[in-house]
This record gives C-alpha cells, structure tokens and sequence, in this order.
C-alpha cells in the first residue's frame, strides 16, 4: 500500500506539473519561477506530511520533509552529475535565499516543538521568498530568459485545447495527491509498526528517498535536453520550499513535536547539503568529481542514520 501510494504521488505530480505548465506557460512567465513553483514545491510531499500529522506520525512527517532535501542534493544532482554533467549561471541572491532557508527554519525546531503560529510565520517567509523571485524574474532576468518553454507551447498548439482543459486535468491530479498519500500514510503506519523503526528515521531515510524519485528526473532530464534553468529552478525552489514552506504547511494544520535527533543531526545535514549546492551553483559547474562528493555525503547519512547516531 505505500508503494502503490507513493506510485500514486508521484505519476499525480508529474501530470499536475505538466498540465498547469501548458495552462500558464504563455503568460510570459520565465521557465525557472515556473519550475519553482510547480516543481520545487513538492506538493505530494506536503500533501504526505499533512496525512502524517492528521494521523499522529510527525516524525514521518518532519522527517520526509528534510529526507527529500537530502536526497535531492546527494543522489539527484549527483546522478545528473554523473550522467549528464553541467554547468550553469545562477543569480546570487538566489542562491543566499536557498542558503539562508536552513537557517530562517533553525529556530522554530530549537525548543523542540512547532506550534500553528509558527507554521504561519514559516508560510509567510516562503510566500515573501516567493514573490521576490516573481518580482525579479517579472523584470526579465536574461540568465534565464531563453526558449525552454518552445516544446511546451508546440505540444498546446496541436493539442489545441484551452487552459480550463487544463486545469481541469490539474484538479484531478491534485485528487490524485490526496489519494496517493493517505494510502501511503496507511502503509507507512504498518511499516512502522510490523519492523518496529524509529518513525523519524524511517520518514528522514526511506520515505524521504520514495517521495523525491521523481526528483532525479526533473534534474536529469532538462540537463539532458539542455534546458538547466528547469533544473535550477527545480533545486532551489525545493530546498526553500523543504525548509519553510513545506514545514509551514505541517504546523500550520496541527502543531508537533520534534525528536531531538532533528535538531542535533539532521537539521545539520540539510544545512550541509544546501549549503553545499550552494557552493557548487556560484562555482557555475557539477561534474562528476563534485557528484562523487554530494553521493558520499548521502551515503554517510544514510548510514549514519540507520545507525541511530
């Protein structure tokens, strides 16, 4: 079941992406905000960690959250640097945004609990994160002005459907999130239960990694065809999004406590990773020397975690 239901989650995403994509894409928006937003916020993350905590498991919940973060950096870039490595220009205010995101969440897991109010004060930093990225980007950034959207647009033109055909389609896919992720809530919960894991361990490795497969082919495959600003706009908007918005969300619908691990491991680790691509996107370049480093750093925490450490 929370197999079938992370199946659910992710084939859902990718068609909801897809759709609202085609429904927006000539409104001259640049193809890196579209990518922040339809890619970078996860919404069958959010929508997985919401289930989690409406049914008492915030350990998944948080945990999920700041496993996606993790293993976007240490295996999606890395396979993409393996496999199709790249090099690009990224603003550096954009790039300080992503890096300061880890930081701005540090304080609300410090007294090891998040209330409602917090999840709204974390919400509300993401939405301003959110419109200064619209705001520069409305002014015509060229880094990432270019004709990525070209393919997309030839696709509406002979599917010849309007953009509430579209969003129609994006509905349902929406329902196909909620679906998706109550079932793997409810898999989730016997795993739990039948192999006796620590919740937050599970959630920060196994679930964490389930919920952002789809993550290595939306970093992959527009470095494969060239269109890196999706990729770009892909890891930044996630890794804001995993440590404001997206823990926002989860407190916002009911307040939780946190293990203490959160805060004493894996916290750093997500502040490492990002921290780290941040590093190697001012540097304009990931080849396969830097994807050997983010696939070691995630081999350390995957065992580190299991280890209880």
């Amino acid at each position: 079941m929370f197999l079938v239901g992370a199946g659910i989650l992710i084939y859902s995403v990718e068609e909801l992406i897809e759709n609202i994509s085609k429904a927006t894409i000539l409104t001259g928006v640049s193809s890196f905000f579209l990518a922040v937003i339809f890619a970078g916020m996860d919404f069958e993350n959010w929508a997985f960690g919401v289930a989690s905590v409406l049914k008492d498991l915030p350990g998944i919940a948080i945990g999920s959250a700041f496993g996606s973060a993790v293993f976007l950096v240490g295996v999606a870039v890395a396979v993409s640097g393996f496999l199709t490595p790249f090099e690009a220009e990224t603003n550096r205010d954009y790039l300080l945004l992503m890096l300061i995101s880890p930081l701005l969440l540090l304080p609300f897991l410090w007294g090891g609990s998040l209330s409602r109010l917090d999840g709204a004060v974390l919400l509300g930093v993401f939405r301003g994160i959110i419109y200064y990225l619209y705001r520069e980007e409305s002014k015509g950034r060229e880094t990432f002005r270019d004709e990525e959207a070209e393919e997309a647009v030839e696709e509406i033109e002979e599917e010849k459907h309007e953009q509430w055909y579209y969003l129609g389609l994006s509905v349902l896919f929406v329902i196909g999130i909620v679906v998706g992720s109550e079932m793997a809530v409810r898999g989730a919960r016997e795993v739990v239960s039948s192999f006796s894991f620590n919740e937050t361990v599970f959630g920060m490795t196994f679930v964490g990694a389930i919920m952002a497969l789809e993550e290595v082919l939306l970093v992959v495959e527009p470095v494969r065809k060239e269109r890196g600003s999706i990729a770009i706009g892909n890891i930044i908007g996630s890794l804001i999004f995993f440590s404001t918005g997206n823990v926002g969300l989860i407190a916002l619908t009911r307040g939780f406590s946190t293990d203490p691990s959160v805060l004493s491991f894996y916290w750093p680790f997500l502040f490492i990773s990002t921290a780290l691509i941040a590093v190697l996107l001012y540097r304009g370049k990931i080849k396969r020397p830097e994807a050997a480093g983010l696939g070691i750093l995630y081999t350390v925490y995957w065992i580190l975690s299991y280890l209880g450490v």
